[in-house]
């Protein structure tokens, strides 16, 4: 007994096509829960800061360094978390040169700061702080916003 095959209708194609886009993009461009760019932010801004502080006695000296590397981790953990631990997509396509950019421009900011630091004086830490938070909340809140997350 042969089948009949249908063809899908215009209207049932374009939904397809639809239904076909949206689960790409939201294999390429993965959601983020609201609270990851304002607490990435925060956790860079903070760790800035505490390098910014100066004159402080060995002890407290030794305690900013343990909460610096702590909110290193942290930072690691989180973006570790949002970045790798995530389902496997197979075909996808990075944006090599504009995550390469944006990695270069986030490491400019400590390593002026370290080079700047006994020229101009430990603000650049903070300013360098504020740049980065700023700079990840203006790309990141419209990211998160453009695919929205839990």
């Amino acid at each position: 007994m042969e089948t009949q095959r249908s063809t899908p209708t215009p209207e049932e194609a374009r939904r397809a096509l639809d239904a076909a886009e949206q689960e790409e993009q939201a294999t390429i461009n993965r959601p983020v829960p609201a609270w990851y760019f304002p607490s990435l932010a925060g956790l860079i801004l903070a760790l800035f800061s505490l390098n910014a502080l100066d004159d402080l006695n060995p002890a407290l000296r030794i305690l900013q360094a343990a909460v610096i590397v702590l909110l290193a981790v942290g930072i690691g953990a989180l973006v570790g978390r949002f970045s790798f631990h995530q389902p496997g997509y197979r075909g996808t396509s990075v944006p090599w040169v504009k995550v390469c950019a944006a990695g270069l421009a986030a490491g400019a900011l400590p390593v002026a700061a370290i080079l700047l630091d006994d020229v101009l004086g430990s603000w650049v830490w903070l300013a360098g702080g504020i740049i980065l938070a700023a700079g990840l909340l203006a790309t990141g809140i419209p990211y998160q916003r453009r695919h929205r997350g839990a």
